[in-house]
């Protein structure tokens, strides 16, 4: 999720630990290259031996917190993904995928970027687009759902668990509607003429 995101002035929650500092590298290759990241290439950088660093992959694939391809290379990492996932990002000209739409907006806020977010409500299937210009949403009207962090603390596989669950809708009431009926505990952040954060 976007608040752990290294490498754009936010901070992991247990930054000295070998895994965060995993995520860490892991998401500043992805960021910087937009191609899959080589398990070699992290230990490298790291200056950390191969078997460590593919064990701390191991635990943080099982926790959601990273994801890889077949091959074994890192193609995600912190909510930031360089083959298509769940929400599309075009970032400064570049095309990135995230996790969750809450991914959406910490990139762009944290990294100032220009460009477009590309999503579908849950609710209804409608294509929905954010316009970003620094770092601020342009358009009016959409709503993200964002589930509670207790929630996230009961999850075993954030990826899995709790990122489906945080999504953009056309406006409030979908989002209510859809929350509602999967019985899920949330906040609905307003938006108006740019995006705030609060509960709803």
């Amino acid at each position: 999720m976007y608040q752990d995101w290294p490498g754009l002035g936010l901070k992991l929650a247990s930054e000295g630990d070998l895994s965060g500092t995993v995520r860490v590298e892991a998401f500043r290759q992805l960021l910087a290259s937009g191609f899959p990241v080589e398990v070699d290439s992290l230990a490298s950088s790291m200056t950390c031996p191969l078997g460590i660093v593919v064990s701390a992959l191991d635990e943080l694939d099982r926790a959601g917190r990273i994801r890889r391809d077949d091959r074994g290379r890192v193609i995600g990492s912190a909510g930031l993904n360089v083959v298509p996932d769940r929400h599309g990002i075009e970032l400064d000209g570049r095309t990135f995928w995230t996790w969750c739409a809450y991914d959406i907006f910490g990139i762009f806020g944290a990294s100032r970027a220009t460009g477009t977010a590309f999503s579908r409500s849950p609710a209804t299937g409608k294509a929905i687009q954010v316009r970003f210009h620094d770092g601020r949403p342009k358009m009016e009207g959409v709503v993200l759902f964002r589930p509670s962090d207790s929630y996230a603390g009961c999850c075993t596989n954030i990826y899995e668990e709790w990122c489906p669950n945080s999504n953009l809708f056309e406006d409030q009431k979908s989002a209510e509607s859809w929350s509602t009926r999967r019985g899920l505990e949330g906040r609905i952040p307003e938006s108006r003429g740019g995006f705030r954060t609060g509960d709803g």
